[in-house]
């Protein structure tokens, strides 16, 4: 199985300035570096930083339900920058995944191995596998599709269908079916909403989202119909198509969203309320359009699967729900730098797996014509989520060295490791950040699958290309088989534009630009161009043509708050940014055990150093995601 990516490399100049192909490399490290071989390729669920020494630990049956993240992240890494970093693992860890689909049913099962005696385990209140037993997690299922259909989009191995196949069937037999929609019961087998070989343990309905583990009931249902709609897309199954339906009719009850607070109670009673999902003022119908207020990234797997299916089968209203959502989302926290608060009333921090899912629903959204959300996008790609990749070793060396020695780890023999752990693990995403800094750092690989793949979102948006013509959306450094970026921001105001092929570009200009001190030249002779709503589009031109954008950048500094009104949790933060990007945030936490996020003080130059890099086009890319 070729885990190798097939492209064009060249040496160009280019500005030293922001790259997701770099990251994507880094990121290839910090998977392939934390994917345990002494124990069935299964990841290390957990990477501790703030002890000494840092360790690696395995995580009951998390690892294996988020094995697939890792399935999915390692080809999209490649095509983002070429690199075969890890190449023989990820063929050995791929060969792992599918040996887990069961020959009977299609479903992909967490093992009972029994040098894996934790597994049984996920959460102590949802019980413990008897022993020997396997569960397929239905969270698990649907990531493995999502790995798999991501496999066949690269044309890699043509017998995936069938196991794809079974993998749908099953997913459609052991599914509850109810009027017009379908859903998955909790049950008590280990980890919520997972299915023993030998059959449901309950097959009762969840009647509030908050039931089960991650605080939701819709984050259990969504990956599979992401993964569903993925294979209808490529295939046309119409049982598919009708699963996906039935799910997302499921994911989008009323009952699951939404709520009512008490205006009467206290601060204290608000806080209750807030952690129990229900703190809707009376006049708003929070569970029409998509209110949430537990647990940001469960609820957003639920979005994503409902946008995907109201995306491909062009449901206005159900693009509606998935809208009011995301723009609710935004406001509990800060936009401008891609921070929200996922779980209000319990910390004002923001998970890894959050910020890929930000960037998901502002591309999907606004491919699917219901909003301009790429200003949105480029904050928390250009802020946050590349300040939660785990980058500076030597950070996190002095972590560990200002924390307290830990005894004995291994609970079990291979549970823990803490071999070479900071520099295998680097490129890894943190598990939970604040505005300023990631207090304790340590990781959850569902966050590094998460965290990666947001990457691959914004690359693979940046640029998309047709018959003579390129739109790009965000002015990110890019090589594209149409042209290549170079953006010279935040230093400065200017990005060139390199044509290969096209005739025809169409840039989106961010919207702190001032329209009226936009510059557009061709091979240094003015062309002015035409506007189409927030884009600039430039024709007549020919290959090897170079199009300079500039601009001003502004500098500016304003005051946010977040966790507005929770007690021992707001917290107001000053943040100076140039252009979109965040140059600094305060106050930080001084804490010899913190890792300091935004230590961005070089992007206040004047302009942008200049760097030899080799740039890489793959020959085929996910388009699908």
């Amino acid at each position: 199985m070729n885990t190798c990516m097939a492209g064009r490399r060249y040496v160009a100049e280019v500005p030293d300035t922001l790259d997701l192909a770099d990251r994507a490399e880094l990121a290839l490290n910090g998977i392939g570096g934390t994917i345990d071989p002494d124990c069935h390729h299964t990841m290390f669920f957990n990477v501790f930083y703030a002890c000494r020494p840092p360790y690696l630990r395995h995580q009951g049956s998390a690892d294996t339900t988020c094995d697939p993240k890792f399935g999915e992240s390692f080809p999209l890494m490649r095509l983002m920058c070429g690199s075969d970093l890890h190449a023989d693992l990820e063929a050995a860890f791929r060969a792992e995944l599918l040996s887990r689909l069961s020959a009977d049913d299609g479903l992909y099962y967490a093992i009972a191995h029994a040098d894996r005696p934790w597994a049984g385990t996920y959460n102590p209140a949802f019980g413990t596998l008897p022993e020997g037993v396997d569960a397929a997690n239905l969270g698990g299922c649907g990531r493995m599709l999502r790995a798999l259909v991501t496999w066949r989009e690269l044309g890699e191995d043509e017998a995936l269908d069938s196991a794809i196949r079974a993998l749908v069937r099953g997913l459609a037999r052991i599914a509850i079916y109810r009027d017009d929609y379908a859903f998955y019961p909790m049950g008590t087998a280990g980890e919520p909403f997972s299915f023993p070989r030998s059959g449901w343990t309950s097959t009762e309905e969840p009647m509030s989202e908050t039931e089960g583990a991650e605080g939701s009931v819709v984050g259990y249902h969504g990956h599979q119909i992401q993964g569903l709609m993925r294979w209808f897309a490529q295939t046309g199954d119409g049982e598919a198509l009708d699963l996906a339906g039935k799910l997302t009719r499921f994911v989008a009850l009323p009952r699951l969203w939404g709520g009512i607070v008490d205006l009467e109670g206290d601060a204290a009673s608000l806080v209750g309320h807030v952690a129990a999902g229900k703190p809707d003022p009376p006049g708003i119908a929070g569970a029409e359009l998509g209110h949430w207020y537990t647990h940001f990234h469960a609820r957003a797997i639920g979005l994503r699967g409902i946008l995907e299916y109201a995306r491909v089968v062009g449901d206005w209203r159900l693009l509606e729900f998935v809208r009011r959502s995301y723009e609710l989302t935004l406001s509990m926290g800060i936009p401008r730098m891609g921070f929200v608060n996922c779980w209000p009333a319990r910390h004002a921090t923001v998970e890894g797996c959050a910020l890929g899912d930000l960037v998901a629903l502002g591309v999907r959204l606004s491919d699917a014509g219901v909003g301009d959300y790429w200003d949105d996008v480029d904050a928390v790609v250009r802020n946050q989520l590349v300040e939660g990749q785990l980058t500076r070793a030597d950070v996190l060396a002095q972590i560990s060295e200002a924390s307290a020695p830990v005894a004995e780890h291994q609970a079990f023999p291979k549970q823990e490791s803490t071999e070479n752990v900071i520099a295998r693990s680097l490129g890894n995403f943190a598990g939970m950040s604040t505005p300023t800094d990631i207090p304790q750092p340590w990781v959850m690989q569902c966050c590094t699958g998460n965290g990666t793949q947001g990457l691959y979102y914004a690359w693979e948006a940046i640029v998309r290309g047709a018959a003579d013509s390129a739109q790009v959306n965000l002015l990110l450094n890019r090589a594209s088989p149409w042209l290549d970026i170079d953006s010279h921001l935040p230093y400065e105001g200017k990005v060139v534009i390199r044509n290969k092929t096209v005739r025809r570009v169409a840039v989106r200009i961010p919207g702190w630009v001032r329209r009226g001190e936009l510059s557009s030249h061709v091979n240094e002779a003015p062309r002015p161009g035409t506007w189409v709503g927030n884009y600039l589009t430039i024709s007549d031109l020919d290959p090897g043509d170079r199009i300079v954008l500039q601009f001003p950048v502004p500098e500016m500094q304003a005051s946010y708050t977040i966790a507005a009104h929770i007690p021992g949790q707001e917290k107001m933060h000053t943040v100076r940014f140039r252009g979109s990007t965040v140059v600094d945030v305060s106050p930080h936490d001084k804490s010899p055990t913190t890792y300091p996020l935004y230590q961005r003080q070089h992007l206040s130059a004047p302009s942008a150093p200049v760097k030899r890099s080799t740039r890489f086009v793959a020959e085929k890319t996910v388009v699908g995601w």
